[in-house]
């Protein structure tokens, strides 16, 4: 199960939109833990849940600052992925927190000094091979490396 949600309005301090950073909540958080709280039982010994957020979410690699409502709701969805490992081992199921790395998306304005979304999805399913009950609430980069909280 790949739970895929996200939006990202830019919120600033100097601009700060309660309700806009309240909706990213919604569909970047909640609805995450909504969807696989829903389908829990069609999933059984050996299935994987796969968290996807950002490494915009880790409070050790900010130093951009910024972006509230995006920032806070990834943080969010990571500990709610973090929690869902430790609640699901018994069953045999594993959950994984990736962030699929910098991707040249219209979300990123096309960024030349990302990954094409091939080369993300190629690395996300390596992660999602090598997730098991041992490696469980890992935050992934697609590339492999473990990011910091």
């Amino acid at each position: 199960m790949i739970n895929n949600a996200g939006i990202l309005e830019r919120v600033s301090l100097d601009r700060l939109d309660i309700d806009s950073i309240r909706k990213q909540f919604e569909v970047n958080a909640i609805a995450p833990l909504r969807l696989t709280k829903a389908l829990l039982p069609n999933l059984t010994k050996g299935s994987k849940v796969i968290m996807m957020t950002s490494r915009m979410g880790s409070i050790e690699d900010n130093t951009s600052g910024g972006s509230y409502g995006y920032r806070m709701s990834k943080v969010a969805l990571s500990m709610a992925g973090k929690s869902l490992s430790v609640d699901l081992k018994s069953q045999g199921i594993a959950v994984a927190i990736l962030h699929p790395g910098l991707v040249k998306t219209g979300m990123t304005g096309f960024t030349n000094s990302g990954i094409t979304p091939e080369q993300s999805v190629k690395g996300l399913l390596a992660r999602i091979d090598e997730l098991n009950l041992e490696n469980t609430g890992t935050f992934w980069h697609s590339n492999g490396e473990i990011l910091p909280w």
